[in-house]
């Protein structure tokens, strides 16, 4: 039982222990997990953004656990590389439920979870219920005997607390003690800057995780500096949900127009010549 499982978790702890950088893309749906690794990364993560923005809410936890756990599971069964799940807060402040919640999306097929302690309203966590969390996922490795990736995430920067200072000097104290409470990753999103970087990379006793920005986004300095995993986020979402708003506004504003019917075959057309395009990339049969 669990065997996938097992045999993914060890490739995802192996791309965290080896001493270079690598890019983890985050899906939103079965298809852009696919595409991802068809593209040849080595592992996909979920964006929890773009899940929300998929069934038409914002972000934030507006997604039901028992939505997570369907698609969980549909990517699981698609694909044949890691899956890492962004997990938000656990889905509970009990550690209990958050301990059982984990177990439902591993025996889906997670094996990797992101954890964060911020919170809705702005602020952070104690340190102690995330250690307390931490704790239980780890656990559910032994329980299950899947050892997979938790990626302990910390807000400081997100959803800037206090000064540069005062963020650095909070997101250390805490990562470090998500590191000693069992964190295979730590995850600091937010920090955009080459100096700050450094200084985590330096002061943090476990491999770095930051989201990719475009700031300091030179993937050769990033892997010389000393970070791990990078993050992609719900950059490519967004950039794809735009696009559609876009593609509506000019079939809406097409049809109101004397000229509408020509545009929107030369949509069809486009969109036509595309899906032909993609099946015959992914390797499925061209069906109208």
């Amino acid at each position: 039982m669990l065997e996938k499982q097992k045999f993914m978790a060890e490739k995802l702890q192996e791309l965290h222990k080896n001493n270079k950088m690598f890019v983890i893309p985050n899906a939103w749906d079965v298809a852009s997990a696919y595409i991802y690794e068809k593209q040849g990364f080595s592992a996909v993560a979920t964006t929890s953004a773009g899940i929300a923005y998929s069934l038409g809410y914002p972000d934030g936890e507006k997604i039901s656990l028992e939505d997570l756990v369907y698609l969980t599971k549909k990517i699981f069964n698609r694909i044949n590389i890691p899956l890492s799940v962004d997990f938000e807060r656990g889905y509970s402040e009990n550690i209990q439920n958050v301990k059982e919640n984990a177990e439902k999306l591993v025996k889906a097929g997670a094996v990797g979870f992101n954890i964060e302690d911020g919170q809705t309203d702005g602020t952070l966590s104690s340190v102690e219920l995330q250690i307390a969390k931490i704790r239980a996922l780890c656990e559910l490795k032994k329980e299950l005997n899947v050892d997979f990736v938790i990626n302990a995430r910390t807000c400081a920067y997100w959803l800037n607390i206090g000064n540069e200072e005062t963020k650095l000097k909070t997101s250390i104290e805490r990562c470090n003690e998500f590191k000693k409470a069992g964190a295979d990753c730590i995850f600091v999103p937010g920090a955009i800057d080459k100096e700050t970087i450094k200084k985590l990379v330096r002061n943090i006793d476990a491999p770095l995780n930051i989201i990719l920005n475009n700031k300091f986004n030179d993937f050769k300095e990033l892997n010389q500096i000393g970070v791990r995993r990078l993050s992609v986020g719900s950059g490519p979402v967004r950039y794809i949900y735009s696009k559609t708003i876009e593609l509506a506004q000019n079939l809406y504003n097409g049809c109101k127009r004397t000229h509408g019917l020509i545009i929107l075959y030369r949509w069809f057309d486009y969109f036509g010549q595309l899906k032909h395009e993609m099946y015959c990339w992914a390797g499925m049969p061209n069906v109208n």
